[in-house]
């Protein structure tokens, strides 16, 4: 039976085509790229409180505490809708992680809370590693947490390969937060005092297909074919009865590989907030040559959300723009 793609789905996947085309032919390796990724970026509703989640349930180190935020895609084009708006942020270090986390409350613009589920399209899994994942999760199973394994604690994820336990829970704000302890610990710097020792973003799609050509070509990411998800990840989902496409992907200067997620067989909602919006989430990554890789990017029918479709100077020395991914969800570029 022949499965037709919806037209705005056909479109995008025509438009990444076009670009894989090129790349299989044989063309230049184009200018514009990806370098390493920077920030996951949660907007919440309350700065301290998320801050306070984070450092004392968590276990991450303030790098920048709460501040007037100016610096930032975000910023600039919230101010574009409403000349009254401002952000407050704080920064936050990763044990082990070249990510760090940005916690962003904005003001003077009407924001709408959402509810964000871990397989809604364009929305970001916060997956932490840990050497302990009952230790971690122990520590904010009271501090307003919403479990969404279906266990409600650590699952076994991978067995009889080996003894990964994980469980999955969105944070006081909503966010998809997942603890993951590794059956076999890898190498690492991070003192055992720690608990925490690295952290990846994780990213819900709605066709890995389409999107698997939009992260590849335009971002630079390694990304390894799709396998379907075992009963024991769906219990760690909380999704017993869906079915589920993973495919692990190393981001360019990463330290750590990522997974894309496309469900199916249950109801999801695509993501694509306002900026300002309490849930919302972006990621930051540092990119060389902005202006030829936002082209590359409109040639693909990518979504620029920055005003006036060019880079931005963010008045710290560096310059930005702000884009959507097929899925919804924002992407800031830094050079």
């Amino acid at each position: 039976m022949i499965r037709l793609l919806p037209r705005a789905t056909l479109a995008a996947a025509l438009a990444c085509l076009a670009l894989l085309t090129a790349h299989s032919a044989g063309a230049q390796a184009p200018a514009g790229r990806m370098v390493q990724p920077r920030l996951i970026i949660h907007v919440v509703p309350d700065l301290e409180k998320s801050v306070a989640f984070y450092t004392e349930g968590v276990g991450y180190d303030v790098i920048s505490p709460p501040a007037e935020l100016k610096a930032s895609t975000l910023v600039h084009k919230a101010v574009s809708t409403a000349a009254t708006a401002k952000a407050r942020a704080a920064t936050l270090h990763i044990p082990g992680s070249n990510l760090q986390l940005q916690l962003v409350q904005f003001s003077g613009i009407e924001g709408k809370p959402f509810t964000q589920h871990h397989y809604d399209p364009g929305v970001t899994r916060f997956s932490v590693q840990v050497r302990d994942v009952y230790k971690a999760f122990n520590r904010v199973k009271d501090r307003g947490v919403i479990v969404d394994s279906t266990s409600a604690g650590p699952v076994y994820t991978q067995r009889p390969a080996n003894n990964t336990q994980a469980v999955m829970l969105r944070d006081p704000d909503g966010f998809v937060l997942e603890f993951v302890e590794a059956g076999v610990m890898p190498p690492t710097d991070v003192p055992e005092s720690s608990n925490v020792y690295n952290a990846r973003a994780s990213l819900a799609l709605d066709k890995l297909e389409v999107s698997t050509v939009f992260y590849r070509d335009l971002l630079g990411f390694e990304i390894s074919p799709p396998n379907k998800a075992n009963d024991a990840v769906l219990a760690l989902e909380g999704t017993p009865r869906a079915s589920v496409l993973l495919a692990r992907s190393m981001p360019p200067g990463s330290n750590n590989m990522w997974v894309l997620w496309e469900f199916s067989d249950i109801e999801k909602v695509k993501r694509s907030p306002n900026v300002q919006d309490p849930g919302a989430s972006a990621i930051s990554v540092q990119v060389e040559n902005l202006p030829a890789l936002l082209k590359r990017m409109q040639a693909a029918g990518i979504t620029i959300e920055t005003p006036g479709g060019a880079p931005v100077a963010l008045g710290d020395g560096h310059k930005g723009a702000l884009v959507r991914s097929p899925d919804g969800l924002l992407i800031e570029l830094v050079e």
